[in-house]
C-alpha cells in the first residue's frame, strides 16, 4: 500500500485559470487526464502559467480539483505576488492534509497514479480520511514536469 502523512498545512491563495472537465470515471479516467495535461500546456505555451511562476512566492505549481455543476472544475495556477490578466484566485483552506509524494517521471503520470493509489488502495481501507465531496490539490514541488517531484494533498478531518 501507498504510504501517507496527515500535514497541517497553512491556509494558500492561488491565482490561476480554470477549466471544466467531465466528472472522472472508470471509462474516460484517461480522456479526463489528458483534458488535464492540456490545460496545463496551453497555459504554459502561451506564458501565462510562466508569468505566474515568476512571482511564486513558495515556487511550487498548483491544481486544484472539484466538483461544480455536475464538472469537474479544474485550476492551474501558484502562489504568487502576479496580478495577471484574466486569472481567478482560489483559496486552499488550513487545515489537515493527506499528502501522499512521487517523484521520478511525468507530473501528470505520477498524480494519476497517486490519485488511483489512494481512491483504491487506501481509502477503502480507511474511508474516514476523506468525505469524497471535498476537492484536491496537485502541487509541483520542482517546477520540472517531466521530472518531477510531486505530492497530492487531499483534505481530511482525522489528525495524525
Amino acid at each position: 500500500m501507498t504510504n501517507y502523512q496527515i500535514k497541517a498545512l497553512p491556509e494558500t491563495t492561488i491565482t490561476g485559470y480554470a477549466t471544466q472537465l467531465p466528472l472522472p470515471t472508470l471509462e474516460n479516467v484517461a480522456q479526463v487526464s489528458q483534458q488535464k495535461s492540456a490545460h496545463f500546456g496551453a497555459l504554459a505555451k502561451s506564458g501565462q502559467f510562466g508569468a505566474l511562476m515568476a512571482g511564486s512566492r513558495d515556487k511550487v505549481g498548483y491544481a486544484l480539483s472539484g466538483v461544480h455543476d455536475g464538472q469537474l472544475e479544474y485550476f492551474a495556477g501558484a502562489n504568487t505576488t502576479v496580478n495577471a490578466k484574466n486569472a481567478e484566485i482560489r483559496e486552499i483552506p488550513a487545515g489537515n492534509y493527506i499528502v501522499l509524494t512521487a517523484q521520478g517521471g511525468p507530473s501528470r503520470q505520477l498524480f494519476d497514479e497517486l490519485i488511483k493509489q489512494f481512491f483504491s488502495e487506501i481509502l477503502p481501507k480507511r474511508p474516514e480520511l476523506y468525505t469524497g465531496d471535498s476537492f484536491v490539490v496537485e502541487a509541483l514541488l520542482n517546477g520540472n514536469p517531466m521530472d518531477a517531484v510531486v505530492e497530492l494533498r487531499l483534505p481530511t478531518t482525522v489528525t495524525a
